[in-house]
């Protein structure tokens, strides 16, 4: 099985741009996603060139941290509050409203990752926020104005046999397929990879090619995984057996 391994949070904190840059550095990860709207943006795109990994680096779209970089999403009191993000969709997260003044704020974070010059052009989300159908409908059409290449699936744990959940999950990837972008069909954290390896989940198991995302960070000298409660990104890679897989980028699909 081939691994797309991304680094998600690019940009999110000092700490997560230090450990993206080391564990791009060592091949941990083959990929990484940079999220715009923070103060750390700047220092990010700087480490991608400066150590020679900017043609990996993809889009992490952000609505959930920072702050917002258009005006009309500030005032949008289910996404921000006091001028910094604080989504809380409530009852709106299934209706495809304000889809203008979220297009508008997706459309910026976009602009902004092609002018730092980044070309690898797969989208990805912080917390899975173009799963909400305000958010998908905003961002469809930019997906296709903004020429993006590939994006990640919706992730495997969205489908905890909810008949709900099913239906709406096969209803995002129709809508995402119309793109034509290019995608695995599998996409998890290290967690939830290593628990259907276990399992031999099928909707793992049948796969030629996976995503796993992962969210290193600097503390000190050791390198650690965000998402998995932080153990060591090199031990949790060894233990799903990712160390021994084959790692390729989006632009390999």
């Amino acid at each position: 099985m081939e691994i797309i391994l991304n680094a998600d949070d690019f940009g999110m904190t000092h700490e997560a741009n230090l450990g993206i840059k080391t564990a791009m550095e060592k091949g941990y990860c083959s990929q990484t996603s940079i999220v715009t709207n923070t103060n750390y943006f700047d220092e990010a795109a700087e480490m991608a060139y400066k150590y020679h990994f900017s043609e990996k680096v993809g889009l992490h779209i952000n609505l959930f941290e920072g702050t917002p970089l258009t005006g009309g999403m500030k005032k949008l009191k289910k996404y921000a509050r006091s001028d910094m993000f604080d989504y809380r969709p409530g009852i709106f997260r299934k209706i495809p409203v304000d889809t203008d003044i979220i297009g508008e704020e997706l459309e910026a974070q976009i602009l902004k990752y092609k002018k730092a010059g980044f070309t690898l052009m797969n989208i990805d989300s912080h917390h899975c926020t173009f799963y909400d159908i305000p958010v998908l409908f905003a961002l469809l059409p930019l997906l296709k104005k903004h020429k993006f290449y590939s994006v990640r699936y919706i992730g495997n744990s969205y489908f905890n046999g909810s008949v709900r959940r099913e239906i709406y999950g096969q209803y995002w990837k129709k809508k995402m397929n119309q793109m034509h972008l290019r995608h695995v069909n599998y996409s998890s954290s290290i967690a939830t990879y290593r628990k259907n390896q276990k399992k031999k989940n099928p909707r793992l198991i049948k796969e030629k090619r996976a995503e796993v995302y992962v969210h290193p960070f600097m503390t000190g000298n050791y390198l650690y995984d965000n998402y998995t409660g932080g153990s060591k990104l090199e031990e949790s890679l060894r233990k799903a057996g990712l160390h021994k897989k084959k790692l390729i980028t989006s632009r390999q699909l």
